[in-house]
């Protein structure tokens, strides 16, 4: 052993010379699923710690997949936190790569998909969706690896066509029964009416006018309107919204208040005619015939928001140490010229000012914007994004094509809900970590949940198309035991939940009154990581009291030692789980801590600092 590198997440006691392969055994090996093929694979393959200036790494083997980029090592790592069935703790869904970089000693070049690579490469640079990064070292592989690993990235990470995702080639069994019978998909007539039903709006109904997509690819097959409205004035007012997008009822109150969605009119549409026919349908559908509150949303635009995300990209995945403290001294001023925090306000208060019109003022609210498939979608997610038909194959990027605009519109959306997860913590059922597990799960190319523009698009799949590819199975990203341990989807629910919590939520919407959400943005940098505290502490502690107080409550019999055994075990937990948990290593392994004594000196922790944020 001539070299012994060692950090809280990497330890390596391999020199660089005197390795000819890496031997693992079955357990330490990539596990492939069914119907999962090799592109490509590389032995030696050097995987730095991040912001390690590449002084510390684990020698393994990178492989490239139809479904993941893999790096496996024979050194084993403690990790308690959450563990997916589909991926290894270094492997990432090709789906969810965003960017590849060639990186030399002072410089990284961005690599384009389709190109192809003809020189070697020694290093390279994955920056993914989800802001996880990884940069590997080929500099003891063989002299063609780079390049036939990157090649075959650059090809199968950026699919031409939707049958080229790997869900088309997915070939383990499902059972679509399975999920939990209070889910329901929102894909059938009686799905909707039982909506309807449930929430006592008066004077709509049910409409079938697009029965079998008749009317518009883009629309579902069955959609709620006004009941004065009949199917023909729909068929000849829908060809004037842009995506055929007429207004669609989606939630109301048994006091007659209805949300109700709807695209922008044509450009080359300039008589609002039939825009203001069924607008007066909506009114008349209100008990007090009450004139309907517009609220529109066309900023910010898709363009607006994915120009954000690639600012807030770039501060929470620095490669260097150089760069991290360059962009710790100055982080609130470059946190504010990404704007992410501010189309957040803007979303959460255009959110107030339409629970303030239903709520307080009783009156119908129609949200109105481009095709009406972006902004408009609101809160539950399969029925307002996934059946509605938010355009997720085009907004996440999941097929390369110039001529679509790519924006995390979704990311936005659990930003703002885990901005009201802060403010009112016993108000919802989800934890963060819920919020950000789905995140990660819209970029899995498994599960149809986040993998099509619309539900005409999932009906095709399901049934085979003119295209010759077999039918796909439907696999929803619901039934989270695919991915899951019943361990892992304990940590989805809030254990400071309270279900008789009523009162209307009126948060603050100023940027004074928000937070970055520091568990999806920066877990995968182990500088800011608080060893030992930070909000898992305080949930897991809080996860304690609560099973105890139901304990209680269930009898006082045979305690004692189920209390006891309950707070050894939450006490052993808690002397491993850091601030990122569970998302991150366990820091036990020794080693620096994860905030470089380098970094702690009288300049970084200014007031602009970083590691002076709250947790």
């Amino acid at each position: 052993m001539n070299d012994i590198r060692e950090d809280n997440r990497f330890k390596s006691y391999i020199g660089e010379t005197d390795l000819e392969s890496v031997t693992l055994d079955g357990t330490q090996r990539t596990k492939f699923l069914e119907g999962e093929t090799i592109v490509s694979e590389a032995q030696k393959v050097l995987l730095y710690a991040p912001l390690s200036d590449r002084k510390k790494y684990v020698v393994g083997v990178l492989t490239v997949t139809t479904f993941k980029l893999s790096f496996v090592c024979a050194e084993e790592v403690e990790f308690c936190g959450q563990q997916n069935n589909l991926l290894g703790i270094n492997d990432v869904c090709l789906s969810s790569i965003d960017v590849i970089y060639q990186v030399s000693d002072r410089t990284k070049k961005k690599l384009s998909p389709g190109q192809n690579i003809t020189g070697r490469i020694k290093d390279i640079l994955v920056v993914c969706k989800n802001m996880k990064s990884f940069e590997f070292s080929f500099k003891m592989s063989d002299r063609d690896s780079g390049k036939n690993i990157v090649n075959a990235l650059l090809h199968h990470a950026y699919p031409k066509r939707h049958t080229l995702l790997f869900a088309y080639d997915y070939k383990e069994p499902h059972i679509n029964s399975i999920l939990p019978k209070e889910v329901r998909l929102f894909q059938t007539r009686l799905d909707w009416e039982k909506e309807l039903k449930r929430t006592k709006c008066q004077n709509w109904r049910v409409s079938h006018v697009n029965i079998n997509y008749q009317i518009s690819p883009l629309l579902i097959e069955t959609i709620i309107v006004p009941q004065s409205v009949t199917d023909n004035i729909i068929k000849e007012a829908v060809e004037k919204f842009r995506s055929r997008g007429c207004p669609v009822w989606v939630w109301g109150t048994s006091k007659g208040a209805a949300l109700v969605r709807m695209a922008d009119l044509l450009p080359t549409v300039t008589d609002r005619t039939e825009e203001n026919k069924l607008l007066e349908h909506i009114r008349k559908s209100h008990p007090e015939k009450r004139v309907p509150h517009i609220i529109d949303l066309s900023f910010p635009t898709p363009k607006d928001i994915n120009v954000s995300y690639l600012k807030l990209r770039e501060l929470c995945t620095p490669d260097n140490t150089r760069l991290f403290k360059s962009q710790d001294f100055k982080f609130y001023g470059l946190l504010d010229s990404t704007k992410w925090l501010f189309f957040v306000s803007v979303c959460l208060t255009k959110a107030n000012e339409a629970a303030e019109h239903i709520s307080i003022l009783e009156s119908t609210v129609v949200l109105q914007e481009g095709n009406g498939q972006d902004l408009n979608c609101i809160s539950l997610i399969q029925k307002d994004w996934v059946v509605l038909g938010h355009p997720f194959a085009n907004r996440l990027g999941h097929i390369l094509c110039k001529e679509i605009d790519q924006s995390p519109l979704f990311l936005l959306f659990l930003d703002c809900v885990w901005q009201l997860l802060q403010q009112f913590p016993s108000a919802f059922q989800i934890s963060e970590t819920y919020l950000t597990t789905l995140w990660d799960s819209a970029h899995i190319s498994v599960f149809d949940t986040f993998l099509f523009n619309c539900q005409h698009q999932r009906f095709m799949a399901e049934y085979g198309s003119s295209n010759g590819h077999p039918p796909l199975i439907l696999r929803s990203v619901w039934d989270w035991r695919e991915q899951f341990s019943e361990r892992d989807i304990i940590q989805f629910c809030n254990p400071l939940y309270d279900d008789s919590y009523q009162a209307i939520l009126k948060p603050h919407t100023g940027l004074s009154g928000l937070e970055i959400w520091t568990q999806c943005y920066f877990r995968w940098l182990p500088d800011l990581e608080i060893r030992k505290g930070g909000r898992p502490q305080i949930d897991l502690y809080s996860r304690y009291i609560v099973s105890e107080i139901l304990q209680f409550q269930q009898g006082l019999g045979e305690l004692n030692g189920k209390l006891n055994e309950n707070k050894e075990e939450c006490i052993s937990l808690m002397k491993k789980v850091n601030s990122f948990y569970p998302f991150s290593y366990n820091s036990e392994l020794g080693g620096n801590d994860p905030i470089d004594s380098v970094l702690l000196t009288g300049d970084t922790l200014d007031s602009q600092s970083i590691l002076n944020f709250n947790d």
